[in-house]
């Protein structure tokens, strides 16, 4: 009788260990973090684009602005440059968003180097809408708003 008595103690105890532990291993991610020694072929560093000047296929490759950002999505992929245009040394200019897709880039004579040209002349970027960095947080701070608005409208 003792014997069915733990028996009955026991066996759900294991179960419940069991369960707590399967649970654990439910919360780890499964891999591990891998490790570069170099860059793999056909990558670059972020740092041979910022700071370049763009060049318009339009003008001779003349330089038309530098490359001030990328904008990288969750995925790692860029998607746009964030290019300075207009000004003198730095004053009046003004950002704006070139698309990768419209950008073109090719290595220098020495092949250490990006050439990147755009099909646009100076001009064209300097007409362009200026592109606002802080508007996505502007954004995300207004949905929050509403979001709060309507849960306390709910109550």
């Amino acid at each position: 009788m003792k014997t069915t008595f733990l028996s009955t103690l026991i066996i759900p105890t294991f179960i419940a260990v069991a369960g707590v532990a399967q649970a654990s291993d439910d919360n780890q991610t499964g891999m591990e973090a891998s490790y570069l020694t170099h860059a793999p072929e056909g990558t670059f560093h972020a740092d041979s684009l910022t700071g370049n000047q763009v060049k318009s296929s339009v003008e001779n490759d003349e330089d038309i602005g530098t490359i001030n950002d990328l904008i990288i999505d969750e995925d790692g992929q860029i998607n746009a440059v964030v290019v300075g245009v207009g000004g003198f040394l730095g004053m009046g200019e003004k950002d704006i968003a070139i698309e990768w897709d419209s950008l073109e880039l090719t290595k220098d004579e020495d092949n250490d180097d990006y050439i990147i040209t755009v099909n646009a002349s100076e001009e064209a970027l300097q007409d362009a809408e200026e592109y606002d960095r802080d508007r996505d947080n502007d954004l995300e701070t207004e949905r929050d708003t509403e979001l709060n608005n309507s849960e306390n409208d709910d109550e």
